[in-house]
């Protein structure tokens, strides 16, 4: 066999990592808050508990706490912002698209609303020989549409 088929292409995914430090400080911090906050408060507070109760709610603080703190720092600092050169819904194009709008002229703005029927007809005072040609209009438009 030649070497080509010895050795499957490899294929490398740009994947980029960051800024999910923000949320992972968070939750961290969240988590740290949680897991002494409350067997702080059943400790200073729950003195007509059961020893046994007190336990379990002070266990189950830190473990709960501890559990928040330790998943906010995996997800947040290990959870890739960016697989295979595109955001979440291609933003990049979004984001192309709206720098080109915004590059539209006034004279480009009044010609896109006149190429469009956005004005209202003025239905009000129409004759016969108006509705019959809006009528036709219509038809031809929505032919085949089962209307």
């Amino acid at each position: 066999m030649s070497e080509e088929m010895n050795q499957p292409e490899k294929i490398h995914g740009k994947v980029s990592f960051g800024e999910g430090q923000i949320v992972a400080v968070t939750g961290i911090v969240g988590g740290v808050a949680l897991a002494l906050g409350f067997p702080w408060i059943v400790l200073a507070h729950g003195q007509g508990l059961n020893t046994t109760l007190v336990v379990i709610f002070v266990l189950a603080g830190l473990l709960i706490g501890g559990t928040v703190a330790i998943a906010s720092a995996v997800l947040g600092l290990v959870m890739p912002r960016e697989v295979g050169g595109g955001g979440p819904g291609q933003i990049n194009d979004w984001i192309k698209w709206g720098m080109e709008w915004k590059k539209w002229s006034e004279k480009d703005w009044k010609d896109f609303a006149d190429s469009a029927d956005w004005a209202e007809p003025d239905y009000e005072n129409w004759t016969l020989s108006d509705w019959k040609a809006w009528g036709e209009k219509m038809r031809k438009r929505h032919k085949g549409k089962g209307f």
